[in-house]
């Protein structure tokens, strides 16, 4: 870890600052008043799932990993999506929430280290993927997310400033060559969305998405606009799809809708946008005045997919969940293993995902340090998500897996990525914060990464949590790194 920066380098990474801030949006003006619900962050609750506890025991995590006892871990992964997607007593705009829903977004969290009002009001405002854009390409522009930190991580990320540049410099100025790991009932999740317009449509009930046809074999991107599948959603609940989906391979829209592929909206977890969803909406995605974004209020947003990631073990759990016409018989990488799994404890939207999992990134085990690591892959992507991204987007060299045969799979497609080995990468770039590449390390597919590997050299690692490095906040960086600069200087005339 570099420990000093130079005189020189200090004055650079001063100039680099107004240089290479993004600039801000002109704000859109607010047409009315919000209605304001008050929401309080709900603790992960108590589920009714047999032989699951949360936090679990990292002994027994690495057990099940140890003897790859699948089915304990899928138990534990359907637990958790239990927990999160359990009804609470808060309502906004007189919808009740979810227990994912009432969690802190990164802004929020950032106006509370900031000491800013935080007066929770509403949903999480829905933002584009910053997964999207940290490694300079866009794959899908219709799907929108919303970060969101389980009470215990956001006080944990509030207590320890992580989201400011100021914060994350110093740790690296001390000497540390990682931030302070989040404690093990930590949880954080990157739920996914589409918006159905009903307020545009008039009359219209059926409005179509596309959906996961199954993965494919080979090094390349497979974006949504290449799935050729979708199903139609019925805002009526008149419908009732009996799992099958619309194939259209030599189309590019959907052909009309059938009795077998046209599904309830009671059948995916969604809510009905209000003011303030429609406002802030369309000024996060309004690029300027000739291209404005028109969301509405009653506008419909249904979950297409989320990442969940807990902190019960040292390189954490990793679930993915995305929706399914056929909940029973889930393609990869997903599996009716995996779906046989689901507990009772699911409701009736919540029990029409799909999952898949990533408590490690080879198997068998890998050790937490090691070289020359064989085993066969684990590919746990989420399809709306990691499938369009293609080998250009990949570190070529570190993104591939050596079995115990001699074989090399090459792992650089959205399709052969690891939610671990992607995670492992999350570091900042002490001496480039401020910029918009404030990361120095790659994007890489499915690959055993050691926790001390040399390419973490010079960088402060996140505890895996990309949700930082997209996050930052550089409130006081400037007069901080003068700071160190007067400092540096008066040392040197000193000398």
């Amino acid at each position: 870890m570099k420990t000093k920066l130079t005189t020189l380098g200090l004055a650079l990474l001063i100039l680099t600052i107004k240089a290479c801030s993004p600039e801000k949006k002109k704000p859109i003006a607010t047409q009315d008043p919000f209605i304001y619900d008050k929401i309080t962050p709900v603790n992960f609750p108590k589920v009714n799932v047999p032989n699951f506890k949360f936090p679990e025991d990292s002994t027994t995590l690495n057990e099940w990993i140890r003897k790859n006892d699948t089915l304990k871990i899928y138990t534990h992964g359907w637990g958790i999506w239990a927990g999160l997607t359990q009804p609470t007593s808060q309502t906004a705009g007189g919808q009740n929430l979810l227990v994912f829903e009432t969690w802190l977004t990164p802004e929020e969290m950032i106006d509370s280290i900031l000491q800013k009002p935080n007066k929770r009001s509403n949903r999480a405002n829905l933002k584009r993927p910053n997964q999207f854009t940290h490694f300079g390409h866009t794959v899908n522009d219709s799907i929108h997310e919303s970060v969101s930190y389980s009470p215990s991580a956001a006080n944990h990320a509030i207590k320890n400033k992580l989201f400011l540049a100021s914060s994350l410099y110093q740790y690296a100025k001390q000497g540390k060559t990682e931030i302070p790991i989040f404690p093990d009932d930590a949880i954080t999740i990157k739920p996914v969305f589409k918006i159905l317009p009903v307020s545009k449509a008039k009359d219209q009930k059926l409005f179509a998405i596309s959906t996961w046809p199954g993965t494919i074999d080979s090094l390349a991107a497979f974006p949504e606009k290449d799935w050729h599948s979708a199903v139609y959603i019925d805002i009526t609940n008149h419908s009732h799809g009996d799992g099958n989906q619309l194939y259209f391979p030599n189309s590019t829209t959907p052909p009309e809708p059938t009795a077998a592929t046209t599904y309830d909206l009671s059948d995916f977890i969604h809510y009905t946008m209000n003011k303030e969803d429609a406002h802030f909406f369309n000024q996060e995605f309004t690029e300027n005045t000739s291209n404005p974004m028109t969301a509405n209020p009653g506008d419909i947003v249904i979950l297409v997919g989320m990442h969940v990631n807990s902190r019960e073990n040292t390189r954490w759990t990793w679930q993915t969940f995305w929706w399914v016409a056929d909940p029973d018989n889930p393609v990869a990488p997903s599996s009716q293993a995996i779906a046989n799994q689901r507990p009772k404890a699911l409701t009736h939207a919540a029990s029409h995902y799909a999952m898949a999992v990533a408590y490690y990134m080879i198997n068998p085990e890998e050790p937490n340090n090691g070289i020359n690591i064989q085993g066969n892959p684990n590919y746990a992507f989420n399809p709306y998500l990691e499938a369009g991204f293609g080998p250009d987007v990949f570190n070529k060299k570190i993104s591939q897996i050596t079995t115990a045969k001699k074989d090399t799979i090459p792992t650089y497609a959205g399709v052969r990525t690891n939610c671990m080995s992607c995670h492992s990468m999350a570091t900042v770039n002490p001496d480039a914060l401020n910029t918009s590449k404030n990361s120095s390390t790659p994007y890489i597919g499915d690959a055993y990464i050691p926790l001390n590997d040399s390419i973490f050299t010079g960088q402060l690692k996140l505890d895996f949590a990309w949700s930082i490095q997209g996050n930052i906040d550089t409130t006081g960086f400037k007069t901080l790194i003068k700071k160190y600069t007067n400092t540096l200087e008066n040392n040197t005339i000193q000398e």
